[in-house]
């Protein structure tokens, strides 16, 4: 908990179940998966800040470790929805075999600054939200929707405790 808030919800991930093939939404999921904004990338992202931030932020530190390990969490769901669905969880992204494109370190930011992290992750976290709502819409399976509107749930949480920590250093 940091500023009164819960860091992991205590609601639990709906089961994934079995999933009918269909690789165009399975491609669809890689997006949010290992795409620019995706879950791969928010792990990478926020353990380079745990490691690269100033020793003193030990609880911010610590914050964005747990935040990373719950993102490590979505990634798993999402690739299991993914193999599930009938393709093979490999960390690319772009909709079509064809357009195919690994997931490159070079799609996140390497900021140090805190209040500049923060402000970033509080975008990319909304831009994950927005990617997630057209994967809903997209994905046109219930079970799929009640698991992304799940992830959704912390991604929300998450711009509350960057949004809390923030507030609290200006």
């Amino acid at each position: 908990m940091i500023n009164g808030i819960q860091i992991n919800l205590d609601i639990p991930y709906p089961p994934i179940g079995d999933l009918k093939p269909n690789s165009k939404l399975a491609y669809k999921l890689k997006e949010a998966y290992a795409g620019p904004i995706s879950e791969i990338s928010c792990i990478t992202k926020y353990i380079f800040e745990h490691i690269s931030l100033n020793s003193d932020l030990n609880e911010i530190k610590t914050v964005l470790k747990k935040i990373a390990i719950i993102e490590m969490k979505h990634l798993d769901i999402l690739g299991t929805m993914i193999k599930k669905l009938g393709i093979s969880p490999t960390y690319t992204a772009f909709n079509s075999v064809e357009n195919e494109s690994y997931w490159q370190s070079n799609l996140i930011s390497y900021e140090t600054d805190l209040i500049k992290c923060l402000k970033e992750n509080i975008i990319d976290e909304q831009k994950a939200i927005n990617l997630y709502k057209q994967l809903i819409i997209d994905a046109q399976d219930e079970k799929i929707t009640k698991v992304l509107k799940r992830i959704i749930l912390d991604e929300e949480n998450h711009i509350k405790i960057f949004q809390s920590i923030l507030n609290n250093l200006i």
